[in-house]
Parts: C-alpha cells; sequence; structure tokens
C-alpha cells in the first residue's frame, strides 16, 4: 500500500470504528444518560432525566431494557403548546403526565411499548414527565397535583 495512503486509511478505519460503537451502544447497548434535575411531585422528592434538546426530544426512553423504580425523563419545551408522544423503539411501558408550565399536572396517560398510537395533550403543555408504567397511580399522583420543578436559568430559556 502506498504510503500517503496510510493516514486515510486509518482515519477511515478509526471514524467506522467510532460510528458503529456509537449506534451500537444507542441501539443495542445501555444509553447515554442525560442530566440529572431534582423535581418534587406532590411532596415525593426526584432525580429524573433532562431532554432539552430537540435530539434528546426524540431519542427520549428509546432503546433502553430498564428503568429504575423512581427513574423518569421530564421533556422541556420551550414554550407551552399541544405535544405528542409515541413509543416506536421504546421497551418499557411508561406512564406520561403533561405539565402546565405553573406545573400543573393536567393530563396523565399509559403508554404500551413500541406502540404507535399517539399521546396528545389535551391543552398546551411545557413539560411531559415519563415515568415508569402505573408509577403516578402507585404513588396516588393525579391530574390537579403539582410538579415543582427546579431548572436552571439555561433551561428555562430554551
Amino acid at each position: 500500500m502506498n504510503k500517503k495512503w496510510l493516514f486515510p486509511f486509518f482515519i477511515t478505519i478509526f471514524v467506522c470504528v467510532f460510528v458503529y460503537n456509537y449506534f451500537e451502544a444507542v441501539c443495542y447497548g445501555e444509553p447515554k444518560r442525560n442530566k440529572l434535575l431534582p423535581i418534587n411531585i406532590a411532596g415525593i422528592e426526584l432525580e429524573v432525566e433532562l431532554a432539552v434538546t430537540p435530539e434528546e426530544h426524540i431519542l427520549g426512553l428509546m432503546y433502553r431494557d430498564k428503568l429504575e423504580d423512581n427513574g423518569g425523563m421530564l421533556f422541556v419545551f420551550p414554550k407551552e403548546e399541544i405535544l405528542s408522544f409515541w413509543m416506536k423503539e421504546t421497551r418499557i411501558p411508561l406512564s406520561i403526565a403533561f405539565i402546565k408550565a405553573n406545573g400543573q399536572i393536567i393530563q396523565i396517560e399509559s403508554m404500551k411499548p413500541y406502540s404507535l398510537d399517539a399521546h396528545v395533550s389535551r391543552e398546551t403543555v411545557k413539560y411531559a414527565l415519563e415515568m415508569k408504567e402505573c408509577w403516578f397511580k402507585m404513588h396516588n399522583i393525579k391530574e390537579g397535583d403539582t410538579v415543582k420543578i427546579l431548572l436552571a436559568p439555561s433551561e428555562k430559556e430554551r
């Protein structure tokens, strides 16, 4: 092999290995965890993963094989809007709470793994919180309850 091709050859190999390992980890392994955020739901203190960027919104809890008993993901949007979620490529059953900017839960729904059914908020909301299926029911959390979300100023502006 000509020496002038050695460097590009090794760079190509490196990039291929990196891309393969990244997609294998996301699709088949244990995905990277997002930043954790403390929240309080009706007096229950939790730390949930935070999804703020469009990429984090799209990936959500897909490709996960498990979720801790009090684990979940809080989706934060720039402004209140009608939100829609589905469970494509999501392996674990979840419940979702749609939450107004003031922290009030206005809707809770169960979501089945791999389902393409749309779960749409009945009104505009700023947040959606996904937890293990029946988590809200097991903790007697219902529509009208309040979630205290302590976001840093940079997340509030997004």
